[in-house]
């Protein structure tokens, strides 16, 4: 892994701590998990399920003001600008029987003050819905869609050859079908299979894609839950072409991507002086070619997310590092040149105030950086914001 920041050790330490804590409360919770056979779902989506066959809706809106300092993501002449930001959650939820059926919708508009030629801000558009099928409690189907839409300065510099950094648009969809099944012991298996299409406007990068794999889920009580994955991705691009292992392009030919991807998830809660909720990460992705290998890079990365609440206040820290290495791709020259190595890491803290019942009072920060042997790929890039929220 890469060399991690301080605030990305303190977070997994703090994790740490809050793990001996919940070990140490399990024992009183342990017996009642034990006898569960129902499947896990998300925590916030199990306490809405739980109302049956009651409909609800819910909206919340956001605004806020805030300053970045490199918009265009530039390693040389960094531009900032300072924005207004828009948002917008909405959620609607319907049970029947053995049905329940979720929708929700999340945009986020930003606008640069005098802003530069190259962009005026950005926008994401997301729309998710999903079916629920569960009839007996040690097993449900469920189907979901999704479609998206960005607007956005996007680095797809990871799976390029060059710097990409663009100014461009981006919208697709995925459907995935998945089922869960309630094992003994406190696990449950929740294999699925996806099918993704992305389309970029002005840069020929579209692509389909399938994925498809396990996760297994053990929850030893109400305070702690280990979850582990395996995934299969098969990625066909429509327009580019595949590479010698020297970095030439080859005529008539279509780039093909293989990954393969592993992750272990803790999630853990645990109450001094409030309540927290902690979730560490760790992961590793095989990205290949399946040609000459000049697009293979290991991928290793790792996340801390830290929750605290108590009374009208809620802080949220979190602190990501992804580590790139590249088989073929290499920098310099001479006889023996490095490999390529490229490295991001983003830490962000956020508090909220709850004002009264319906209005939020927020503030955030943000800090990504990319580092790399090749001087022309390294970034930084901070981002710092407050506002109000209003829920309906």
């Amino acid at each position: 892994m890469t060399r991690h920041r301080p605030v990305f050790l303190a977070l997994f330490a703090l994790g740490l701590a809050g793990w001996l804590r919940a070990e140490e409360a399990a024992p009183a919770a342990q017996s009642a998990a034990a006898g569960s056979t129902a499947p896990l779902s998300d925590a916030e989506l199990a306490s809405l399920l739980a109302l049956a066959d009651v409909p609800l809706q819910t909206a919340t809106l956001r605004a806020s003001v805030g300053w970045r300092d490199n918009i265009l993501l530039s390693t040389f002449a960094p531009i900032s600008r300072a924005f207004a930001r828009g948002e917008v959650d909405a959620m609607i939820l319907r049970g029947h029987g053995d049905w329940q059926v979720v929708g929700f919708l999340t945009g986020d508009v930003l606008r640069f003050f005098s802003p530069p030629p190259e962009t005026g801000g950005e926008q994401t558009w997301f729309v998710h819905g999903e079916g629920r099928w569960q009839h007996w409690p040690a097993w449900r189907v469920t189907l979901k869609a999704d479609a998206f839409f960005q607007d956005a300065v996007i680095d797809l510099s990871e799976t390029e050859s060059l710097r990409t950094v663009v100014p461009t648009r981006a919208e697709g969809g995925f459907v995935t079908a998945s089922t869960e099944l309630a094992l003994p012991g406190g696990f449950t298996l929740a294999p699925l299979a996806q099918l993704k299409r992305v389309a970029y406007r002005d840069f020929p990068g579209d692509y389909r894609e399938a994925k498809a794999g396990p996760v297994l889920k053990w929850q030893r009580s109400e305070t702690f839950t280990l979850a582990a994955s395996w995934f299969e991705h098969w990625r066909r691009y429509d327009d580019r072409q595949e590479y010698t292992a020297g970095g030439r392009a080859l005529p008539n030919t279509q780039l093909r991507f293989r990954q393969r991807e592993g992750e272990l998830r803790a999630t853990f809660a645990w109450e001094s002086g409030g309540k927290w909720e902690t979730v560490l990460t760790a992961g590793r992705l095989e990205n290949r070619d399946g040609a000459s290998g000049f697009f293979d890079y290991d991928q290793d990365r790792g996340r801390a997310e830290v929750t605290w609440q108590r009374g009208n206040w809620k802080v949220i820290g979190s602190g990501e590092d992804r580590r790139m290495v590249y088989r073929i791709q290499t920098v310099g020259t001479g006889l023996t040149p490095p490999a390529r190595v490229a490295e991001a890491d983003e830490e962000s803290l956020r508090a909220e105030y709850a004002w009264t019942k319906d209005w939020t009072l927020f503030a955030e920060g943000r800090h990504e950086r990319n580092r790399s042997n090749e001087t022309e790929f390294s970034y930084r890039a901070n981002t710092v914001l407050a506002g109000v929220q209003r829920a309906f």
